[in-house]
């Protein structure tokens, strides 16, 4: 289909339409008024805006629609088998199990109550709050509707801002020691690293000259009858074998090197570290569930 309209400032224009090897025109003393309107048609959505029905045709939208509407359906009823499941193994003291069938719930359909009850499994039906801690549902917790957090911190709320004072007490001078030791530690490891890089560099560089003198030797073996290029070619083989026993034994202990100092900068690389890591991670926890997730910055006033 072809659709050309001369700009009606000339001569008003004469529009030409061919459809299917048919051509109507319309006479140049036409009005606008008198001219066919376009089909046109527009659509309103309810709730948000969804550029993925934007221009569908009426009968693309409705089919659209409708496999939205059979998807929310099928949706539902994953999500209320899981949370009829959840319960019963809720009933039954499985609680593991009922945080699974819960979690399964709501990555089908979103509801505060399946919400709610996945915090009673994790929580053993409100008395134990341990399992609330771990760093997944601590997030999951972090990002949980107000009402659902309200209900779980007003069972285990004191107890566990307790727990945060008491493992902020213990953490702060793990820290300074922890911090002093890796100090401590850190020149003599860049020291150590920075001596095996250098000898590294020297056999390397002693290995690529000598391999490049066998290649030169080895080159006037044919172009001469003098026994110089085949010393040289020994001798440089010799050379080279002995630059890549060096090369890889130096590789060896700068690789150490680099992961002592590695390690050092790892809180898990001494007894004091590793306890004071475990401390870190629970402060984590403990401040999702207690503070709940951080707000970020508006971009637009960054």
């Amino acid at each position: 289909m072809e659709e050309r309209i001369i700009d009606k400032d000339e001569l008003r224009g004469v529009k030409k339409k061919r459809t299917d090897g048919e051509e109507d025109v319309v006479d140049i003393n036409t009005t606008d008024a008198d001219l066919p309107e376009e089909a046109e048609y527009s659509v309103e959505f309810d709730g948000e805006y969804d550029e993925d029905l934007v221009g569908l045709t009426p009968t693309q939208l409705k089919e659209e629609l409708e496999r939205r509407e059979r998807l929310r359906e099928e949706a539902h009823a994953e999500a209320v088998r899981y949370l009829a499941t959840g319960e019963e193994a809720f009933e039954k003291g499985d609680f593991a199990r009922a945080e699974r069938d819960f979690r399964d719930a709501l990555s089908y359909e979103f509801s505060e109550q399946t919400q709610e009850r996945l915090f009673a499994a994790v929580t053993d039906n409100y008395t134990n709050a341990q399992r609330l801690l771990l760093a997944e549902n601590a997030q999951d917790f972090a990002a949980a509707e107000p009402d659902v957090r309200g209900r779980v911190l007003s069972v285990f709320g004191d107890a566990l801002r307790t727990e945060r004072a008491q493992a902020e007490e213990e953490a702060a001078p793990l820290r300074e020691r922890v911090a002093a030791g890796q100090e401590e530690r850190r020149a003599p490891f860049a020291q150590n690293r920075r001596y095996y890089l250098a000898r590294f560099l020297v056999f390397l560089a002693a290995f690529a000259v000598f391999a490049v003198g066998i290649a030169v030797s080895a080159s006037f073996l044919l172009r001469t009858q003098s026994p110089v290029p085949t010393i040289l070619t020994a001798v440089f083989g010799v050379l080279t074998f002995l630059a890549l026993v060096g090369l890889l034994v130096f590789t060896r202990k700068l690789v150490v090197a680099v992961r002592l100092c590695r390690d050092n900068e790892r809180l898990s690389s001494t007894g004091e570290g590793a306890r004071l890591q475990a401390l870190e991670e629970r402060l984590a926890s403990l401040a999702l569930v207690l503070d709940g997730e951080p707000e970020q910055p508006d971009p637009d006033e960054v």
